[in-house]
């Protein structure tokens, strides 16, 4: 009599399949920038600080970049310094590599929570096609920092619900100790730690009947205490509020930040050379951008209202997501219309999972109709389009910057340092590079 196949091992040899087909479409999809070449002043700078780690290691906690304090993302970008020196494409296929990771741990944290599969691949797709922030990080040599943090904070949040869901919130887990490590380790990139603390209050909220614990229950006080011990650590240390002049709490930058960066994700066309150089097509939609914007903007927020009343608890807490998420970005105050969609890099994985629901149960409805059940698979389709557009304009507009002589200054500044030689570089005045 033929044996059943082990269901553990056949999900392990999917899991490992997509893992390898997500990499393939990563290095498929971004292949056109792994040419390009150090194009931003902050690519640059963290050149620049990983030939001052080279003759001090302390320089690993130096806040001077971003005003933030982020000793892992500098500590990695100074081990791919010493791997790969001046050879950008291996930074770039680095960046790829890692964002192919992410994808994979959003399609893992969805399958967690919905137990659908076709879903969690479609979220891990969307994911990997860049749809919602348009691969801005990854484009970046200095993006590495977006895709550290994203990594840590998807591992966290996967942890942190298979403990609370398969072990009932137990602290002598596997799942417990490595929710508490890569929080450790996020809190030594960037400061996000009270969005995930947000995340976890979340779901506790919305899971609250699936687990059978209290809202407020000992995991949580215990990750929102070592945070708030930590912040408390690093404000003494370093004696201020790192980025507070760039601030705006109370203020209309905040209110109009919140509904621009939603709607980003949707229509991320905004004025720029971006949007001269395009074409005629391009600029014939963004004459009516105003318009489409607030259109967007109210079907984001009834989708919201409703998901929230009408969803599942799994659609909530995506919903949640995307709102706790987008909000420290939309604090910090930009010029004119500007709005860095690199931000929503993290921030996009509630839109994919919503985007990827609504059109897997779409054409569940349409089971019965062989050709119209593929019709609700154009929308993700577009999007998908749309990155890749979005994707080649960028990659043009960047390798016009990387030959822009606003990056002579600091250039020279790098070039003289590494002409200096390692044993030599520590003796080099410290200088701020605003």
């Amino acid at each position: 009599m033929p044996t059943q196949p082990d269901p553990t091992h056949l999900s392990r040899r999917q899991d490992v399949a997509f893992y390898v087909l997500l990499n393939l479409v990563g290095l498929l999809f971004f292949s056109l920038v792994r040419n390009n070449s150090f194009w931003h002043g902050d690519d640059w700078e963290y050149l620049i600080q990983a030939l001052r780690i080279e003759g001090d290691w302390r320089e690993i906690f130096s806040t001077r970049l971003h005003q933030t304090f982020q000793p892992l993302p500098n500590l990695i970008f100074f081990l791919e310094f010493q791997a790969f020196q001046l050879d950008a494409e291996r930074y770039y296929l680095f960046n790829v590599l890692v964002h192919s990771a992410n994808a994979f741990l959003v399609y893992k944290l969805v399958r967690t929570l919905l137990k659908d599969r076709a879903i969690a691949v479609l979220s891990g797709l969307l994911f990997e096609f860049a749809v919602g922030n348009y691969g801005k990080s990854v484009m970046t040599v200095s993006g590495v920092s977006d895709l550290v943090i994203t990594a840590f904070t998807l591992l966290t949040m996967l942890f942190y619900v298979r403990n609370e869901l398969r072990d009932r919130g137990a602290l002598r887990t596997r799942n417990f100790f490595l929710c508490l490590m890569f929080f450790a380790l996020s809190l030594l990139s960037k400061t996000t730690s009270f969005s995930v603390i947000g995340l976890m209050f979340a779901f506790n909220l919305l899971f609250r009947e699936q687990t059978g614990r209290r809202l407020l229950d000992a995991n949580f006080l215990a990750f929102a205490g070592f945070a708030l011990a930590v912040l408390v650590v690093k404000l003494v240390a370093q004696g201020a509020i790192p980025g507070s002049q760039d601030l705006a709490v109370f203020s209309w930058s905040f209110f109009k930040n919140y509904p621009a960066y939603l709607v980003r994700m949707v229509f991320p066309i905004h004025s720029s050379t971006l949007v001269t150089d395009a074409g005629g097509l391009v600029r014939f939609i963004y004459e009516f951008a105003t318009a489409i914007r607030i259109l967007i903007f109210l079907c984001i927020v009834s989708y919201s209202v409703f998901g929230f009343i009408f969803g599942n608890r799994v659609i909530r807490f995506f919903i949640a997501w995307t709102y706790i998420m987008i909000t420290p970005f939309c604090f910090f105050r930009f010029p004119s219309d500007w709005l860095d969609i690199r931000f929503l890099y993290l921030v996009s994985v509630g839109f994919h999972m919503i985007l990827a629901s609504g059109t897997v149960l779409a054409a569940r409805l349409l089971y019965q109709k062989p050709w119209r059940r593929q019709l609700p698979y154009v929308i993700p389709a577009l999007f998908v389009g749309l990155s890749y557009f979005v994707l080649q304009q960028l990659d043009s507009n960047y390798e016009r910057k990387a030959a822009a002589p606003q990056l002579n200054s600091i250039k020279g500044r790098f070039y003289e340092m590494y002409a200096k030689g390692t044993e030599t570089r520590e003796t080099l005045p410290k200088t701020d590079y605003e």
